[in-house]
């Protein structure tokens, strides 16, 4: 009898698992159908990319074409292929239209950018002239998500020599090294005539990607001086809710979870960090938490960017300055919770209304009956990457930009002499190296060992000085040519020794 029972109560277990798997293919299925539609509709016919789309009248949408938004469009264009709602053909097809439209190769379409290559925020969705009334900056996070996209997409789609020149194009033709202050604050403005202008922000926010990027060029003196800053979680300010440490630019409050999502989905620095990973997993958490205490919502959760009711205005919802409660199931997508997602979907009814036709909208547990009038890319898409990355979880992590190597200590993507050189001169002090994963140490021939260990030609026949004091001439070249076995004191955070 009791084995009677059991098997029943796993037969239920099964089927009740099994339509709920079912539930979320068949909503999956319906959102990014819904979602190709939203960005397709976003790409206008000279290329650029309107920044945000009115949910009822589309045709009726009045908003600029951004720099950022394309960059959300490029990595879409990618995922929607990945999962079969765009051919190789049409995905390619529309990635060469963006990246010609913003590298400046579409007649009649010259984007305004400023003199080190920095792209206006709002512009004319038909020729790229700033757009009057709206943002004038030119902004190095939004040229940064589109680069950032360029290359995601360069990556996702390798045989296409066209897309490859363009992005390649697109990337050096900016100066992301000239938005970053020696403080390592990085400029949120840029000046028509070229550097920083304005206001600007510190660590830690989506800012990070102007730093990688910049770390990246040929060029990247500031970058290198600063990297610890941004790259370094011993660095970054933390604040913590329930005993969950977050990442944030300002002890006194709370991030947004859109700076964590930002750089997941685009940043190869953050992507592929262990240090990284636990704070985007613990900003899910804290988030959750939060709703669940604070707020009493069993699985409405989701501080992110967006539209807020009475009055509508964008505002980046975060723990403890969040108005009228809005939860954003786009959020929740991001961190990959499906469970929630379904529930954000049965509670809509997305059919219901011409508003959800591009997908599930942030909700108001205020203002219950409230619909965000506009969706714009750089917060609606996260909904489009969570379902994707659900379906493929290795997607984001296998295009995005390379992580700086270890050993890489000039930061120009190779582990060669050059780091050597870098290393020897900064030798005995405590200026910081990049791509060394522990900057808050004295520089010491356990740097040589990272360097060596990462080499990306042969060191066993150079012959080349290590600096004083290691033990003179003779132990330097014995390090090189691997004849000696030697113990040097260790930093704490590495060990106590190592061999050579």
């Amino acid at each position: 009898m009791v084995r009677d029972c059991l098997i029943a109560l796993l037969l239920i277990h099964v089927l009740v698992s099994s339509a709920a798997a079912q539930d979320l293919n068949a909503v999956r299925d319906d959102q990014l159908n819904r979602l190709k539609n939203y960005v397709l509709t976003a790409i206008r016919p000279s290329g650029l990319v309107r920044d945000s789309i009115v949910l009822n009248n589309p045709n009726g949408s009045f908003h600029p074409a951004t720099p950022d938004a394309a960059g959300f469009a490029l990595v879409s264009l990618s995922a929607l292929n990945h999962v079969g709602q765009l051919t190789d053909l049409e995905a390619e097809q529309y990635v060469v239209k963006i990246l010609s439209a913003y590298a400046g190769q579409t007649p009649g379409v010259v984007p305004d950018r400023s003199a080190d290559g920095h792209f206006v925020h709002a512009m004319s969705v038909s020729t790229g002239a700033y757009l009057s009334g709206w943002d004038h900056s030119y902004t190095p996070i939004g040229t940064a998500l589109l680069v950032a996209g360029a290359q995601f997409a360069r990556n996702s789609f390798p045989e296409n020599a066209t897309i490859a020149v363009l992005t390649e194009q697109l990337t050096n033709s900016v100066n992301f090294n000239n938005a970053i202050q020696s403080s390592g604050r990085i400029y949120l403005d840029m000046g028509k005539v070229g550097g920083g202008s304005g206001g600007t922000v510190g660590t830690w926010n989506e800012f990070m990607l102007v730093e990688s990027l910049a770390l990246r060029e040929a060029d990247n003196s500031r970058a290198l001086a600063v990297k610890h800053k941004w790259l370094d979680t011993d660095f970054i300010p933390q604040k913590s809710f329930g005993g969950i440490p977050t990442l944030t630019d300002n002890p006194g409050a709370y991030a947004s979870g859109f700076w964590v999502q930002q750089m997941q989905f685009f940043n190869g620095d953050f992507r592929h960090s262990a240090d990284f990973q636990t704070y985007f997993a613990n900003q899910q958490e804290a988030d959750q938490l939060y709703s669940n205490l604070f707020l009493g919502e069993e699985f409405r959760y989701g501080l992110t960017a967006g539209l807020v009711p009475s009055p509508e205005v964008y505002h980046a919802d975060r723990i403890m300055d969040h108005p009228h409660d809005v939860f954003s199931p786009e959020a929740v997508a991001a961190w990959g919770d499906m469970d929630a997602l379904l529930q954000f979907y049965n509670a809509q009814i997305p059919t219901s209304n011409p508003s959800y036709q591009f997908g599930l909208v942030r909700v108001s547990a205020e203002q219950p009956n409230w619909i965000p009038p506009d969706a714009g890319l750089v917060d609606h898409l996260f909904l489009l990457f969570g379902l994707v990355e659900s379906l493929d979880a290795n997607f984001f992590a296998d295009r995005v930009f390379a992580p700086l190597e270890p050993g890489d200590y000039n930061a120009d993507g190779t582990v060669d002499l050059a780091d050597y050189d870098l290393w020897k001169s900064k030798f005995g002090s405590t200026t910081h190296l990049a791509a060394d994963g522990n900057n808050n140490h004295r520089i010491d021939a356990g740097d040589y060992t990272i360097w060596r260990d990462h080499f990306s030609g042969n060191a066993g026949g150079l012959s080349v000085a290590a600096p004083e004091p290691v033990a003179g001439a003779l132990v330097a070249q014995a390090l090189l040519t691997g004849l000696l076995v030697i113990r040097f004191p260790r930093n704490s955070a590495r060990g106590t020794r190592f061999d050579v």
